[in-house]
């Protein structure tokens, strides 16, 4: 996460008009969200507002570059929303979440992401009004994860690339070449100096 630009603290500070649009990418495509109300334009996509109903939890920021979650939350009574839920699974889809700020005719002035990850959890909670709470982990915690299996080499490249001859090219250019000059090293042998 950066820190926020000028141009969207200068906006906040005469205005204050401000939303949190949210990009889910589920694996039948992706969802468009904002904390407002009705549709907005971004990005060439139609963004659909959810007012109260949605809600954005905190932002952690902080010099240590921690891995704090941020919590996206639906309220719904539509049990057809639950079910889109359970069919598209959406832990490990990636997610963006966008700061904006909006004009006199509310429409988007200035942006900028917060933060863009990963979906680690899917809490549901069921009701009169259900409750849909999606955890995202930033990039600083993908990082953070131990790295398995990071072992590469001719067949794990060409299996990720086919037609890439990475390894191989490499192997020839670190391979000592053959001396085909006669006569003996110049230099250091050993402890000891020879012409």
């Amino acid at each position: 996460m950066e820190s926020i630009k000028s141009q969207l603290i200068t906006d906040l500070s005469a205005h204050g008009r401000v939303r949190f649009f949210v990009r889910l990418g589920f694996k039948t495509g992706d969802l468009f969200l904002h904390t407002g109300v009705g549709e907005r334009l971004f990005q060439g996509q139609k963004w659909h507002g959810l007012g109260m109903l949605g809600k954005v939890s905190e932002i952690p920021a902080g010099e240590n570059n921690n891995t704090n979650r941020i919590r996206l939350t639906l309220n719904t009574t539509d049990t057809a929303v639950l079910g889109e839920i359970a069919q598209n699974d959406p832990i490990g889809r990636e997610c963006e979440i966008y700061l904006m700020t909006l004009d006199e005719q509310y429409r988007v002035s200035n942006s900028q992401v917060l933060e863009s990850g990963y979906i680690v959890s899917n809490e549901v909670e069921r009701g009169d009004i259900s409750q849909i709470t999606l955890s995202v982990a930033g990039e600083s915690e993908r990082w953070k994860q131990a790295r398995l299996n990071q072992r590469w080499n001719h067949a794990t490249q060409s299996a990720l690339f086919a037609d890439d001859k990475f390894f191989s090219e490499h192997a020839a250019t670190s391979q000592n070449l053959h001396d085909t000059q006669p006569g003996n090293y110049i230099g250091n042998r050993g402890n000891r100096y020879e012409p």
